[in-house]
């Protein structure tokens, strides 16, 4: 197109000349003909943008993460101009075609239409636009370039993939498991910080005296084998192209560790903040679908920040009675830690998957005996071996 302009320019510039020195109805003409040639790709590309026309739809509007789906497209011309150089360009950011991409031109003859069918694939969990994203459109002469969105927009709700695993971001789930109970040394009473109406005759004064912190009992006799995944429901961004992809490898996360034991027929809860707690146990294989579908509904927002979540958890005694905890985060704030702080004084082993692409965001977990960290970027695999 540069090229292009650069010629059209010397060519002015010379029949310029040419009627400066010259003259002469020839000289005359061709400069009328170039001065006349911009103004009529531009008025072409008006036309073209007005009557052109293109038409898109989705097999169907609800789809599953990396699940292929139908996808068509129609460009139209219904008026008795030739459509020249029309190139459509696709959204990539967060879906993709299969066998299609950006660079083709299309030359669209009067009243006739090009009709395309491939599959698209979502590549995250969310609620975003897919397919053509803008309509680009060139002149003859390709002087000009206009690009613009296209007016129909296709919409697709992406519920996040479940993933058959036993071992997430380097760890094997048993081991986690089966290192938790080794790891118990007080299997007969459970403590946690002592909260203001709690009853005073649970309070635990000989782990108080230890840790220099109030503390309160929670259980007592043997240890119970339920599992407690905590997952992290706060928004890290307003940028889509950042919380989209972490929210759904959360997502992935959760569902992948709750899928592992329920196979196992190990009972699991999983927990999470909307403006209170929100508690889904899971069992057995039988009815993880249920749990699935609400897991999928779940809503990330400002509001649910680590401090709300840690507020809650400690009025709440069922997660303090489970053997060990998943949490899985988006951040790690001075909320946070006090929460692996509770848990530690609490006897729990936990694990936290941290889902993030900023290294100066892993903490370090010196003197947290219990706890073991997995970082795992938001744009790769969760899973180094599938189960």
């Amino acid at each position: 197109m540069k090229r292009n302009r650069i010629i059209w320019f010397c060519m002015w510039i010379l029949s310029l000349v040419g009627i400066s020195f010259r003259g002469g109805a020839v000289s005359y003409g061709l400069f009328a003909v170039l001065t006349l040639i911009p103004i009529f790709s531009l008025l072409y590309l008006f036309a073209v943008y007005i009557l052109f026309h293109i038409y898109q739809n989705i097999e169907r509007r609800y789809v599953t993460v990396n699940e292929p789906v139908r996808y068509r497209f129609s460009l139209v011309n219904e008026c008795p101009l030739v459509f020249a150089g029309i190139r459509v360009k696709f959204f990539s950011s967060f879906s993709r075609i299969t066998t299609l991409d950006d660079e083709p031109e299309y030359e669209l003859q009067p009243k006739t239409r090009i009709e395309k069918e491939t599959s698209l694939i979502c590549r995250y969990r969310g609620e975003y636009d897919v397919g053509i994203k803008e309509i680009e459109m060139q002149d003859y002469f390709r002087l000009f370039r206009i690009t613009y969105k296209a007016r129909q927009r296709v919409q697709a709700v992406v519920k996040p993939q479940l993933l058959k695993l036993d071992r997430i971001g380097g760890i094997e789930l048993a081991d986690a498991v089966r290192a938790s109970e080794h790891n118990r040394t007080e299997l007969d009473v459970l403590s946690r910080e002592y909260v203001s109406g709690d009853d005073r005759r649970l309070i635990n004064w000989s782990q108080s005296a230890r840790t220099g912190t109030l503390m309160t009992r929670t259980q007592t006799g043997t240890a119970n084998q339920d599992i407690a995944i905590i997952m992290d429901t706060a928004r890290i961004s307003n940028n889509r192209s950042v919380y989209i992809p972490t929210e759904n490898r959360m997502l992935e996360i959760t569902l992948a560790v709750a899928y592992y034991f329920s196979r196992q027929n190990i009972l699991s809860t999983e927990y999470h903040y909307q403006q209170e707690i929100v508690r889904s146990s899971v069992g057995d294989a039988a009815r993880f679908e249920e749990f699935y579908e609400a897991l999928s509904s779940v809503s990330f927002g400002n509001g649910n920040s680590h401090e709300a979540l840690y507020d809650a958890i400690i009025r709440r005694t069922d997660i303090f009675n489970s053997s060990m905890v998943f949490l899985v985060l988006s951040s790690w704030d001075s909320a946070a830690e006090k929460l692996l702080t509770l848990f530690e004084r609490s006897g729990l082993s936990t694990v936290i998957f941290l889902v993030t692409d900023d290294e100066q965001d892993t903490p370090d977990l010196t003197g947290f005996t219990r706890s073991r960290l997995i970082s795992i970027s938001p744009y790769d695999e969760i899973a180094e071996d599938m189960g």
